[in-house]
């Protein structure tokens, strides 16, 4: 399956020019935060967090101990997912973990340099981000010890017009090798499949009004490329999600396998961050031009700033 066998998708094949795009420009500069999607192992991992751009890369600043840096250590694949008013963009590379404490990933004096550069990049753009954490966490002065960033270069990219009250997308246009041999086709299926409703009980108060109405999500989805972080829509507590068809194709998106959906509210303040990852078996049908995704819940993992749980659904 080739980009040219999608009609009015625009393709680039250098994904290193994507910048170049003002459309990517202006993604790059609005979107409040990113989303990150791996394979642990044991299913699909996606969760948001804040982000800088600098040097042609993709820079995340997280804990040792996360979920994200013990998956991306096996397995250095990972999708990204950027949401801004107007536009969504996907991206697919391979991570580097940068450790500046043990000089891994800086060894050279370029790669010291460029690690100065993507600091203050991200300090300039999430300094309230930094800001509110520094005020509400507990780790005192180990704070910035306890921290490695993730260098990711993109080499491959969609991006799509969104509309988030309506939840579609279009895609517009593709950058790098998104081709290969589709891996299934969806089937078409004229009636929403069936999706058991997620126990609110299993969560927080908190947690449960980004449960119970529709909105905007995330979608952690198995793919030739590896994992994909997709823009979704949550319809509802027992309806079930969906994505652009046109894009799950595009990327070469499996029909079913592993799956994470995550919902999640933010803020300045590490006390406003809270979220909810729900985890399990999935399979994808055609429903016009959307690609709904049946979920059957096996995990939750929900967070309230700096802590999170998971309990089996």
């Amino acid at each position: 399956m080739t980009t040219a066998s999608f009609p009015g998708v625009e393709r680039v094949a250098d994904a290193g020019l994507l910048a170049g795009d003002a459309r990517v420009r202006e993604v790059l500069e609005r979107a409040p935060m990113l989303h990150s999607a791996v394979d642990t192992g044991r299913g699909l991992h996606v969760t948001p967090t804040a982000f800088s751009w600098s040097g042609g890369a993709l820079w995340v600043v997280t804990t040792r101990q996360s979920v994200k840096v013990h998956a991306l250590r096996r397995r250095p694949r990972v999708g990204l997912l950027l949401r801004a008013p107007d536009y969504d963009l996907v991206l697919a590379g391979e991570a580097e973990l940068v450790d500046p404490l043990r000089l891994h990933g800086v060894a050279s004096a370029e790669r010291v340099v460029d690690m100065s550069f993507a600091a203050l990049r991200y300090l300039e753009r999430n300094y309230k981000h930094v800001a509110g954490v520094l005020r509400d966490a507990t780790l005192g002065p180990g704070l910035v010890l306890d921290r490695l960033a993730i260098r990711v270069r993109p080499s491959r990219a969609v991006l799509l017009a969104s509309d988030p009250r309506a939840g579609a997308n279009e895609v517009l246009t593709a950058w790098g090798d998104w081709e290969t041999e589709p891996t299934a086709v969806l089937p078409v299926d004229p009636a929403p499949p069936a999706t058991k409703p997620l126990d609110l009980n299993l969560l927080p108060a908190a947690i449960r009004p980004l449960v119970r109405r529709p909105g905007p999500a995330c979608l952690a989805w198995p793919s030739e490329h590896g994992p994909l972080a997709l823009p979704a829509h949550w319809r509802g507590n027992g309806k079930p999600s969906d994505t652009d068809g046109t894009l799950l194709a595009l990327v070469a998106g499996q029909a079913s396998g592993p799956a994470g959906l995550s919902m999640d509210s933010g803020g300045y303040r590490l006390a406003s961050k809270r979220g909810v990852l729900i985890r399990g078996a999935a399979t994808a049908h055609r429903h016009g031009e959307r690609a709904q995704i049946a979920l059957g819940a096996q995990r939750l993992t929900t967070w309230e700033g700096d802590r999170s749980s998971t309990v089996p659904a």
